[in-house]
């Protein structure tokens, strides 16, 4: 048997975005990435955030190497280098940044892969399919990170996974690396993407509140999804995340000390769920919506780090026109927050001042190659 040759596939898009907002958002990228709408602030009795904004963007066009070669020990072998001119933080907009880098290793069994890849609890095939880059931030977890991850085959598969992070951090002074403890998550999976398809996991990840100090907090977290494809051109999407401390899956929440100064987090629940379809060969729709809410405490606590968001929601409906390589997205999004802080007696969460909303009217067109 001859093994297969080396060789590199380009592939990519280059996208441009044009967006307008009617109040200032909380979000990277000059608004690009959406989170959440800004709270108020109030000044000589005026909300300063209440005002309307414009930009256009090209920062998310991307550019990928989907490389093949030889078989490692009977395992055939894959590779994808891929980056974007996202930046890799506020200061860096249009810079090139990595995005994925991961080798593959894969048999009839199993698949094992090695790099940064999209973290286990944003499942690939039970995603949002929003024209947004934040892909249903942050009522779907988005996270990518160093990791090994092993993948079986079947109609049933397991995924286990050993996890870094590197981009996507736990918020506040807590640090992961210092905890010195790699996150671990465990799926299972089963079904298929024509028809029915369910799975859940759980993640793990240890953290160091105090850097310096060996004060680390453990938190769990809890995913459930589903997927159906209830007609040739209908299909229907459900995910839901329960868990402490989960904001670097850029959900709301955080963590603080209890009254023996321990360690203690947040629990916070987010939902999320999609229909989209296709009207013609031509011409597709979607309707995407998402609800999250930050549980506190429940206990006597001094908060280190908290996102301050009690609860907060979102509406987006989507149209697509597409011939060829090329798509024209028009997106509606209202997305409504609920501001507040922590009772330090008794953990829970204080709402403070009104619901604050946004909508966004998003126009793309993007080329595939």
């Amino acid at each position: 048997k001859k093994d297969s040759e080396f060789g590199v596939k380009w592939g990519g898009y280059v996208k441009a975005d044009y967006i307008y907002d009617t109040r200032h958002v909380d979000a990277v990228r000059e608004g690009n990435y959406l989170v959440y709408p800004s709270p108020e602030n109030i000044v000589g009795g005026k909300d300063l955030n209440a005002e309307d904004s414009f930009n256009g963007y090209a920062i998310e066009s991307r550019l990928a190497a989907t490389i093949t070669g030889p078989d490692f020990f009977g395992m055939k072998t894959g590779g994808l280098i891929e980056g974007h001119f996202f930046g890799a933080n506020d200061a860096d907009v249009s810079g090139f940044s990595l995005r994925h880098a991961y080798i593959t290793l894969s048999n009839d069994n199993l698949e094992i892969l090695a790099g940064q890849y999209w973290h286990p609890t944003f499942v690939t095939n039970v995603s949002p399919g929003t024209y947004g880059f934040n892909a249903g931030a942050p009522y779907q977890a988005f996270n990518r990170s160093p990791q090994i991850r092993i993948t079986t085959k079947g109609n049933v598969r397991f995924i286990g996974a050993i996890m870094t992070e590197r981009d996507f951090k736990t918020a506040g002074p807590a640090s992961a690396r210092y905890s010195a403890i790699p996150a671990f998550h465990a799926q299972l999976q089963a079904g298929s993407d024509s028809g029915l398809l369910g799975g859940f996991g759980v993640n793990v990840k240890t953290v160091d509140t105090n850097p310096g100090y060996d004060e680390n907090l453990t938190t769990f977290s809890f995913l459930a999804y589903a997927k159906a494809q209830l007609s040739k051109n209908v299909t229907w999407k459900l995910e839901g995340l329960y868990g402490g401390n989960m904001t670097e899956l850029l959900q709301a929440g955080g963590y603080g000390l209890d009254k023996n100064n321990d360690p203690i987090a947040n629990k916070t629940l987010s939902v999320w769920t999609e229909f989209s379809g296709d009207f013609s060969d031509s011409l597709e729709w979607g309707v995407f919506g998402g609800y999250s809410k930050d549980y506190g405490f429940g206990e006597q606590v001094a908060v280190l780090y908290s996102t301050g968001v009690e609860d907060s929601y979102r509406i987006s409906p989507r149209l697509g026109w597409k011939s060829g390589k090329v798509k024209l997205g028009v997106e509606l999004d209202y997305s409504n927050a609920q501001y507040g802080g922590v009772n330090p007696i008794t953990g829970d969460f204080v709402t403070s001042g009104k619901d604050v909303g946004n909508f966004r009217t998003a126009l793309s067109l993007k080329y595939g190659f």
